[in-house]
Order: C-alpha cells, then structure tokens, then sequence
C-alpha cells in the first residue's frame, strides 16, 4: 500500500465520488488524530503490559502508526495540503481502565472507518479505509483479551 498510482487526475476531480467530500475530509481529518492520539496512548499502555502479552499493545501501535501515514497520504492527496495533527492525551488510572478505553476506542474507530468506507466510491480510498477498520476490529478483539486475563 505504500506506493499508490492516481494517475494524472487532479484531487478536485474526487469530488463526485464522495456522498459529501468536505464531511470525508472533515473524518479524515479526526481519523488523523486519533490515530496520532492512540499511538501516544499505546506507548504508555505498552509499559503497562505485561511481558508476556506486551506484544499484543505493540502490533496495536504499529498499526496505527501505518494508518496515520496512509490517512496522512490521503489528505494530502484529496486537499493538497498537509493535515493538522493533533495529539489528544488519553488519561487512565490502571492497566485495566487502559485496556477498557482502548477497546471503546477501537470499536468506535472501525464503525468510523466503516461510514467513511460506505460515503465513497473510490477504490483506492476504500482499500484504505478497508485496512484501517480491519484493523481495529482486530485490535479490539486484542484489547477484549488482554482485559479477560489481567
């Protein structure tokens, strides 16, 4: 997924394959940094973790951190300009109150990723927004273990 062809068609001829392109944007826009914001959040959850299933929070992370750059791509394709990236803290007391956050999060994510998926014709886009809410369906199911053993 790293090298995608457009084409020579400029970002502004998109428009028609969105229900509502600034809506898209504007998903793309939270997608940006709430990705950006569970990175952050997945770094501290990880030195929570226990060693035996640390690796679980860390292929969560890394993912993230391949779906920031694929939505970062996307903005800039779609609107020319770079995205604002805006690193919200995640604040949580336990291990377990993390791993609860963390799962909401996902779920709430893929059903995102999900409408975004649903709003556009595009096929490239959608093999993005495919990924990501694949993803985080995964990640939730993760998260839902680690909570049922700590």
């Amino acid at each position: 997924m790293e090298s995608w062809h457009w084409g020579s068609v400029a970002p502004h001829t998109y428009g028609h394959d969105f229900k509502d392109r600034n809506m898209f944007i504007s998903q793309l826009q939270k997608a940006i940094n709430d990705e950006a914001s569970a990175i952050a959040f997945y770094e501290v959850l990880e030195g929570m973790a226990p060693a035996r299933y640390r690796d679980f929070v860390t292929h969560a992370r890394e993912d993230e951190m391949v779906h920031l750059r694929m939505f970062h791509r996307l903005y800039r394709r779609l609107t020319g300009h770079e995205p604002s990236v805006q690193v919200r803290a995640t604040r949580f007391s336990s291990y377990k109150e993390g791993l609860e956050l963390a799962f909401r999060s996902e779920l709430e994510a893929a059903e995102m990723y999900r409408d975004m998926y649903l709003s556009t014709r595009v096929p490239k886009v959608r093999d993005i927004l495919f990924r990501a809410m694949t993803d985080e369906m995964e990640h939730a199911q993760r998260f839902n273990f680690l909570y049922g053993v700590s």
